[in-house]
């Protein structure tokens, strides 16, 4: 089913400064130099099919699914999902996964699998492709409006933190930052209950933005109505989302940073106890408010680490 957006958000570019020096840290460290930001917002209107986006051929239209080699059979060996997703568990490192063992992809729910629908990735393993790392590689699609994107997640019950360390590399090349508009990977805290209109959830990403941009994003979606921001800086490093009753906080802390720093925060009373929490990545390919079908996209994402834990307050947030 073909559904168009009804507009593209007008950007406002602020001024600032990013960096795309590859500092020689370790994931999860940083060096010394603080990086500069800039910031942008933009309002995203509009809805798209959630099962099969835009009017190019969609995963869900008899295009190419074929995987990446070796990984596709590790997701879709996974055991089925828990049948109710409705039950979440408190955040706690019991949760985290330092993604070191092929085995703990077992412990994810995929939300194409319970959806019932055609991966959105080409490429999903843990431990394989990158050693002790999770990698993705998505197929056309992402997080806007009712669009969805590979998604695995954990369902967590009242206040969390999730941290992770993420990189967004060009296919091919470790060293540089996708080369696609808005191909990203990050974090995603979503209401379990979503139809056409009624996408609900806070996300934080990073990878190569709008244009030429390599940025952390942050976006709130209500009722499949998005608004983000970007912050110009690097493409690795660690994010968070942390929730302290109906207030999110997106926190980042990039190779280059001293420490972690508040970037947004949402009021969002709407979101009930219990949400999908965990990573997605975006292979949007293009700055229209339709995915680009004709281009194929060329991030790999990888993801180090995932951490939850419990915060005492909204302190917790950027603490170390």
């Amino acid at each position: 089913m073909h559904r168009s957006l009804r507009a593209w958000p007008v950007l406002l570019l602020l001024s600032g400064c990013g960096s795309e020096s590859e500092p020689e840290s370790e994931p999860g460290s940083s060096t010394t130099s603080a990086a500069g930001s800039a910031s942008e917002t933009a309002s995203e209107t509009g809805s798209g099919a959630g099962t099969n986006p835009g009017s190019g051929p969609g995963p869900d239209s008899g295009a190419d699914t074929s995987s990446g080699a070796g990984t596709e059979s590790e997701a879709d060996s996974a055991p089925d999902p828990d049948p109710d997703p409705e039950t979440g568990q408190p955040a706690s490192s019991a949760l985290s996964d330092e993604f070191d063992d092929p085995s703990t992809l077992a412990n994810w729910r995929q939300w194409h699998q319970v959806a019932e629908v055609e991966p959105r990735h080409d490429l999903l393993d843990i431990d394989l492709t990158n050693p002790g790392m999770l990698t993705v590689r998505p197929r056309t699609s992402g997080w806007f409006g009712d669009y969805e994107g590979p998604l695995l997640y954990k369902m967590i019950e009242g206040d969390f933190v999730i941290e992770a360390w993420v990189a967004a590399s060009k296919i091919g090349d470790p060293s540089a930052p996708p080369d696609e508009q808005f191909n990203s990977v990050g974090l995603l805290a979503r209401d379990p209950v979503t139809g056409e209109g009624q996408a609900n959830w806070i996300m934080a990403s990073l990878g190569r933005q709008e244009g030429v941009r390599v940025a952390s994003e942050g976006k709130t979606t209500v009722d499949s109505q998005s608004v983000l921001e970007l912050i110009d800086g690097p493409r690795r490093g660690r994010l968070r989302i942390c929730r302290v009753g109906s207030r999110f906080v997106i926190a980042r802390r990039l190779e280059g940073e001293g420490a972690f720093m508040e970037t947004q925060s949402y009021d969002r009373p709407d979101l009930p106890d219990t949400l999908q929490v965990g990573m997605v990545a975006t292979g949007w390919n293009s700055s229209v408010p339709q995915p680009d079908f004709s281009r194929t996209p060329d991030i790999e994402g990888t993801i180090d680490y995932v951490h939850f834990s419990a915060p005492a307050s909204e302190a917790d947030c950027t603490a170390e």
